[in-house]
């Protein structure tokens, strides 16, 4: 029955994902709870879904020659949850060294409201970058998207997407120090 679900996958037939689903849900649900699990519920879930979107994206990566499908599975399991460890381990201590800035810099209203300003700036100038700038900068800089992953997804090389990703940094930097951004500059 697997070997037949397994075809069925790789013809895109939604079917065969959902016996793959259904026949193996807990069990990812535990690895990967087991690897992201303090991060809390919705980050487990969101995780499991990837899981299973990588075996129905990957599926042709799969060979019976090589080993039990199940074997596939658990290990695009493991692949998958710790990349979202990784991002998540990544999140936290972002959001650590932000609480420690604001604990040490910004102890009036005033300076909080400094910060609320430049963030917003900065949100601004992002969204002036012409396309794909603002594209890649959102996915590198607030979706942790690795360069290599840009690259492939826009079917670009590495070195192309490194230099606008430099580039914008450039001008957000210029802007906050007193600069402008003017059409030609975009």
């Amino acid at each position: 029955m697997e070997k037949k679900m397994i075809k069925k996958i790789r013809k895109k037939d939604t079917k065969g994902l959902d016996y793959i689903i259904n026949a193996y849900s807990k069990k990812v649900y535990f690895l990967v709870n087991q690897i992201i699990g303090i991060y809390g519920k919705e980050e487990v879930e969101e995780c499991v879904s990837d899981v299973f979107f990588a075996i129905w994206n990957d599926i042709e990566q799969y060979d019976e020659k090589r080993g039990e499908f199940s074997t596939f599975i658990f290990m695009k399991t493991k692949y998958k949850a710790l990349d979202y460890k990784r991002k998540l381990d990544k999140k936290c201590i972002q959001v650590e060294i932000l609480r420690e800035n604001i604990s040490n810099t910004a102890t009036t209203t005033e300076d909080i409201v400094m910060d609320k300003e430049c963030n917003s700036e900065i949100i601004k100038i992002i969204n002036s970058f012409k396309e794909p700038d603002k594209t890649y900068f959102y996915l590198r800089y607030f979706m942790y998207y690795k360069i290599d992953d840009i690259a492939k997804k826009y079917k670009t090389t590495r070195a192309s997407v490194e230099n606008r990703l430099y580039r914008c940094r450039l001008k957000i930097k210029a802007v906050l120090e007193g600069g402008k951004i003017n059409e030609g500059q975009k």
